[in-house]
């Protein structure tokens, strides 16, 4: 059995629509066993029950800090960080690009990265080691609005840019979200 190295934590996060989960999605091909044991937790299934979220002009607001579980999360990755298995019940683990949404990730880019991750974390070939990581896949990771004792657990900061309006564009091109509690369409506007 490989021995573990220090566990990291990294963390994808930007606007709405800007790719995150799909780029979550290929990692785990990225880095792939024996020498990688990579979890993803998606902020996502760490919403409140929505009798419980915040609301902005009479609506729910899903887009703000005040809308997720941050302790529930916090305790999730802490959890991981000991060890423990932090497997839960995934809402909606497939991206968008699997309902039939542009995600543009040739395969080549994909082998080009597991070349670079192999070169740049030098798995033992003997399969002595193994590298645990914890990917968090979610939008408001590492604003100032996001409690920091969470912020401080992170080793790893991603931060993914879209144009607004790119970003507005496949945002709109989605049919809905699936949450704890059913399927989720955004209001008109």
């Amino acid at each position: 059995m490989p021995s573990p190295l220090t566990p990291l934590i990294a963390a994808i996060s930007g606007l709405s629509s800007t790719g995150k989960s799909t780029i979550a999605s290929y990692l785990p091909s990225v880095f792939p066993p024996p020498f990688y044991q990579l979890t993803i937790l998606h902020v996502d299934d760490f919403y409140k029950p929505q009798a419980r979220l915040p609301r902005r002009e009479g609506l729910l607001d899903w887009d703000c800090a005040d809308s997720i579980d941050w302790p529930r999360l916090g305790g999730a990755v802490r959890k991981w960080k000991e060890g423990e298995d932090v497997k839960h019940g995934i809402v909606n683990p497939q991206p968008d690009f699997a309902t039939g949404g542009e995600h543009g990730i040739k395969q080549a880019l994909v082998e080009n990265l597991q070349d670079e991750a192999s070169r740049a974390t030098k798995p033992s070939v003997a399969g002595t080691e193994l590298q645990r990581i914890l990917l968090l896949d979610g939008f408001l990771l590492f604003t100032p609005s996001t409690p920091m004792s969470f912020r401080s657990l992170i080793d790893l900061k991603i931060l993914l840019r879209a144009p607004y309006a790119e970003a507005k564009r496949r945002r709109e091109a989605r049919s809905g979200y699936q949450t704890m509690e059913g399927w989720w369409e955004d209001p008109p506007g």
